[in-house]
């Protein structure tokens, strides 16, 4: 279908922040842990950690991971561009409608 690309990012999307908050909340923290807590593939949580560390949000110590300083400009930032997006989808949606009617 067309939008499954679009659903699968999204989803990735949900699990980066998941991996991210629960860092927050109970840092230093590894990869099994984090798998257990949120019952994902330690292969899954390696790569958000992976995506979360490249994006500059976390760190990698040898306790495991934590927060890399104030992550709120990031965050507000994420929400800015995902709010773009829900524009954007809203017009694809009109576009369409468009076409069934």
């Amino acid at each position: 279908m067309l939008t499954d690309k679009l659903y699968s990012e999204m989803e990735l999307l949900s699990r980066h922040i998941k991996v991210l908050e629960i860092v927050k909340e109970k840092q230093p923290i590894g990869i099994v842990r984090i798998s257990q807590e949120l019952g994902l593939g330690e292969h899954e949580v390696r790569h958000s950690l992976r995506i979360l560390e490249n994006e500059g949000f976390i760190k990698s110590t040898p306790n495991g991971a934590v927060i890399r300083g104030n992550i709120k400009d990031g965050l507000l930032n994420a929400v800015e561009v995902l709010d773009e997006v829900s524009q954007t989808i809203r017009i694809i949606k009109r576009e369409i409608l468009k076409l069934v009617v």
